[in-house]
């Protein structure tokens, strides 16, 4: 063999063998990083499914407590609607009650006025007249 052919020869078997020396930590290195990603996406799995769990116990809380909601605003809009009822029956009644007791409260309030009226005419042509006489006799004695 040539000289250049050994000489070729033995940089390429020294190349090759820096090369595995080279690739060789590297392969570890990166076996390790691996082994790392393995266990923290086992880790964050487990933490994962931890939470899917919590979610659906959630989401089924808050379909439990939005379904006892409606059955509440249900029955408060039957409570509303039964207060409804009332208001107009009691309006009704107090329509019928201010029809059949307004005419005579009123004729009674006018009587009362007109008697008021009366009185206090009387009265004043009473004293009235009183003090004309006692005028007139007052009069008749100077």
């Amino acid at each position: 063999m040539s000289n250049a052919l050994q000489v070729a020869l033995f940089i390429a078997s020294l190349t090759f063998v820096v090369l595995a020396l080279c690739i060789i930590p590297v392969a570890f290195h990166l076996r390790r990083k691996l082994e790392q990603l393995v266990n923290t996406t086992r880790e964050l799995k487990e933490k994962l499914e931890t939470l899917v769990g919590d979610s659906h116990k959630m989401v089924r809380d808050v379909a439990e407590l939005a379904k006892r909601a409606n059955q509440q605003l249900d029955d408060v809009g039957r409570v509303v609607e039964t207060v409804h009822q009332w208001a107009e029956r009691a309006d009704r009644i107090v329509d019928e009650v201010g029809s059949a007791i307004e005419p005579p409260v009123h004729a009674l309030v006018r009587n009362a006025n007109l008697l008021r009226t009366g009185i206090a005419t009387f009265l004043q042509f009473l004293l009235h007249r009183n003090q004309h006489n006692q005028k007139t006799k007052e009069s008749d004695h100077v």
